[in-house]
């Protein structure tokens, strides 16, 4: 049976306003160490060691969230950190959670800000299906500053990019906080699909996937709120178009109904090399694959 994660944290806009944190005092792991990318044994997620507040944590990096969040059982263990009332604040969600809100220190990769602010939420439905218990999610606020490589081919995940390589810009448009939709085509067919690599799947809307339907799978889903068996449609594989010369070769997505999120997830990058750039000009900043 197919494990799978479908997370896609979406949590509009939270505003919160306050004087800064003062960064809990704690034991760092060594430089090595946080500078370290590694993917879930069972999902297949990035997965990092940071600094919030000073307490190292685990946490998963997410192209298809747009907040970073913690854990509630983790972010009590957070000395010093500064709680924001959200209850008067906008919220758009697709959680049924009311989340609360911190502010402290946060270091990821080569990334630090002295003060960020970071949604409290219970994850324990995600933190469930993964093989690694996660502190928590970074999401595009913080994520979409830093220049990653995640080299599929080659299994190597590291800050920066690669030397001499050949980068062809996706074909993307920004939908919000980060997230960026990436146009591609499949049977000659366009199709838009939000780039999430929180998601372990690619989803489609069965109007929408040329090649058709392959059949009925048993699956484990999971999402922020929940995890359960359920019975979805998978397509027949297909070829898509991200960018010029660069095609993703065999995706099988699952297929839902019109109206559903269209993703393009981790298993439908596992032969590529995508890589992100930050920029002064694009929220989010700017994404790319390789040419072979």
């Amino acid at each position: 049976m197919k494990t799978l994660v479908l997370l896609s944290l979406f949590l509009g806009s939270l505003l919160p306003a306050a004087e800064p944190a003062q960064p809990a005092a704690g034991v760092q792991p060594d430089a090595a160490t946080l500078m370290k990318m590694e993917r879930d044994a069972r999902c297949g997620q990035m997965l990092v060691t940071a600094l919030v507040g000073g307490e190292p944590m685990r946490m998963m990096l997410d192209t298809g969230a747009t907040h970073t969040v913690l854990h509630e059982e983790s972010a009590a263990k957070i000395k010093n950190a500064r709680m924001i009332d959200t209850s008067g604040l906008f919220r758009r969600s697709n959680t049924t959670q009311v989340p609360k809100m911190l502010l402290a220190s946060l270091l990821v990769g080569p990334g630090e800000s002295p003060m960020h602010p970071m949604v409290v939420m219970d994850l324990s439905a995600v933190r469930n299906m993964l093989a690694e218990k996660i502190d928590g999610i970074v999401g595009m606020d913080f994520l979409g500053s830093l220049p990653f490589t995640y080299d599929f081919r080659k299994n190597e995940y590291y800050w920066g990019i690669p030397a001499g390589a050949n980068l062809v810009p996706l074909r993307t448009e920004p939908i919000g906080g980060g997230r960026v939709n990436v146009l591609v085509t499949c049977g000659g067919k366009e199709l838009k699909l939000v780039l999430d690599t929180g998601s372990t799947i690619t989803r489609v809307a069965a109007s929408d996937w040329a090649p058709g339907v392959a059949g009925e799978i048993v699956a484990q889903m999971g999402n922020v709120d929940s995890a359960s068996e359920q019975k979805l449609i998978e397509g027949k594989p297909g070829d898509v178009e991200v960018a010029p010369g660069v095609i993703l070769r065999g995706v099988a997505p699952l297929l839902g109904a019109e109206g559903e999120p269209a993703i393009l997830g981790l298993d439908a990058l596992k032969d590529s090399v995508l890589i992100h750039l930050p920029s002064e000009t694009v929220e989010g900043g700017l994404f790319f694959m390789c040419t072979p």
